[in-house]
């Protein structure tokens, strides 16, 4: 983190994009953190995030990639006694660096590319039993695997367009 002053009004237009979940009511009781298989990959902890983004720090927070790493499980919300939703601000911080133009990390660019292409952010994988059978989808008398059609394509650009559009903020 820097030195620099709290961004008031950066602080209200993340306010602003998570609806009901207020940071305000977080007393710091730390059970999203401790939940949190992320945890670790983090220089700063949910329940951080939360306080630094109640103090207006938000520039910060967007600027250090730290918003990149959380694996958006939602167990940080689940936990939560005071129903805050930490992946809710995580969400909002992702979308106003989106709309700041701050570097988005490749692997989360491929994982939308993925998306588009084939509807999950991988492929279905063949597994292998441990009597080193290879199974696959077919195998498993699973339905063959279907490709997004045009409707999902043009569902999920309309809804990117809507999360990082200037005009979703307050």
């Amino acid at each position: 983190m820097t030195s620099k002053k709290p961004d008031g009004a950066l602080r209200l237009r993340v306010l602003g994009k998570i609806g009901e979940q207020k940071p305000y009511n977080c007393y710091q009781c730390i059970r999203c953190t401790s939940g949190c298989p992320s945890m670790k990959m983090l220089e700063l902890k949910p329940h951080q995030i939360v306080a630094l983004t109640r103090a207006g720090f938000i520039d910060e927070l967007i600027n250090s990639g730290i918003v990149w790493t959380c694996a958006t499980c939602l167990k940080c919300k689940e936990r939560c006694p005071q129903a805050v939703a930490p992946v809710d601000l995580i969400l909002a911080l992702r979308n106003l660096a989106v709309e700041k133009e701050v570097k988005v990390p490749e692997s989360f660019l491929q994982s939308l590319s993925m998306i588009l292409e084939c509807g999950y952010i991988t492929r279905p994988q063949p597994t292998i039993t441990r009597a080193l059978e290879k199974i696959d989808r077919e195998k498993l008398g699973l339905p063959k695997f279907r490709e997004p059609d045009e409707r999902f394509k043009a569902a999920f650009m309309k809804a990117l367009e809507k999360t990082t559009s200037k005009e979703s903020a307050p």
